[in-house]
């Protein structure tokens, strides 16, 4: 797959001083010398940054940029506002914030993988170049929720029903392409069942879907679904163990549910930025990035997230663990993708 790097750009500036020998143009403070060298560039100042959230309203990604908004404002002494622009699997969000990034004045909140699969799934001219990592924020451990009606006790039963009728379990899902999908198909390979997967656009939707009758179940997060945990229960946590039982009913494991290995999912949330951004202006990139380790390692944060059961969600990454994250899923999602290439096709 080739792809083009769109968004990194250098500015020539070329200085055309025409002299003759009989004009004796002089430079200030050099007698009879010409000055051909052009002003140094300018640091671009930070007196309001947009956060771009590339899913609708309501979603973990949203909720998660709104929790940081005023904490940010205070941090950067800056203006702080969340645009939502949903759609095109995230691409439409992440095309507008590299178009208007390079003076740093615009950032974009999304997921590993959502960031892989924008690019690694759809025809777009941009790739994990063009980025450069802010920081990360928290980490989303994957979940399978029912409604408190639902016919189901446990995943075995779920699977077991699924299994003799293909198709007929529904589950929502946050985007078309997300860690939400993957996980699916994970245990669609692992326990040899196909779910009939209905992709929305952003979190919010999704979980609205499961609690209107619209669909049997989500894949979602751990915490990003918390606002429908009175009116669903959680059948199993897919991770290896699971460390939220307060959050999560205290649900076996997906592996332990149905005895076979069917892998982990996760989603980690992080800020980012174009590429051009961190070149051509990084005293304000770093600037960016020291207020957003401040804000996510802050006690004032962690003390309002205590207050909706969400604090155990924060988790703090430096700029170069998240690029290494996003490259390690990139190689994992590009194997996966070799294997079977009708993988993310709904």
């Amino acid at each position: 797959m080739n792809k083009q790097h769109s968004t990194t750009r250098s500015a020539v500036v070329v200085l055309a001083i025409a002299a003759t020998a009989l004009s004796g143009c002089s430079s200030p403070g050099t007698p009879g010398a010409t000055d051909t060298s052009a002003p140094a560039a300018e640091e671009a100042s930070l007196d309001r940054l947009t956060i771009v959230v590339p899913t609708s309203a309501g979603g973990g990604v949203d909720t998660a940029a709104r929790q940081l908004q005023p904490y940010l404002e205070d941090a950067l002494d800056a203006t702080v506002v969340v645009e939502n622009r949903e759609g095109g699997g995230t691409t439409i969000g992440t095309t507008h914030m590299l178009s208007n990034a390079d003076d740093c004045s615009t950032i974009m909140i999304t997921a590993i993988p959502h960031i892989n699969l924008s690019y690694l799934t759809n025809e777009v001219d941009f790739d994990l170049s063009s980025f450069a990592a802010v920081g990360g924020i928290s980490v989303e451990p994957g979940v399978i929720r029912v409604r408190n009606d639902a016919p189901w006790q446990s995943l075995s039963e779920l699977v077991e029903d699924a299994r003799s009728d293909p198709g007929s379990v529904s589950f929502s899902v946050s985007e078309p392409v997300s860690a939400n999908v993957l996980g699916l198909h994970k245990i669609e390979a692992a326990a040899g069942v196909d779910f009939n997967i209905v992709p929305y656009d952003g979190g919010g939707p999704s979980r609205l879907a499961l609690e209107s009758g619209e669909v049997d179940a989500t894949h979602a997060g751990v915490f990003n679904s918390l606002g429908i945990d009175e009116s669903t229960r959680v059948l199993a946590v897919h991770q290896e163990e699971n460390r939220w039982p307060e959050e999560t009913d205290d649900a076996p494991t997906v592996s332990e549910a149905l005895g076979v290995d069917a892998g982990v999912s996760e989603s980690t949330y992080n800020l980012w930025t174009s590429a051009t951004c961190a070149e051509e202006n990084p005293d304000t990139y770093q600037s960016i990035v020291d207020a957003v380790e401040s804000v996510v390692t802050s006690d004032a944060l962690r003390a309002d997230l205590e207050e909706v059961g969400e604090q155990n969600k924060l988790d703090y990454r430096e700029p170069e663990r998240v690029m290494s994250d996003a490259e390690a899923q990139e190689a994992e999602l590009l194997e996966l993708m070799a294997e079977d290439p009708d993988l993310f096709t709904q």
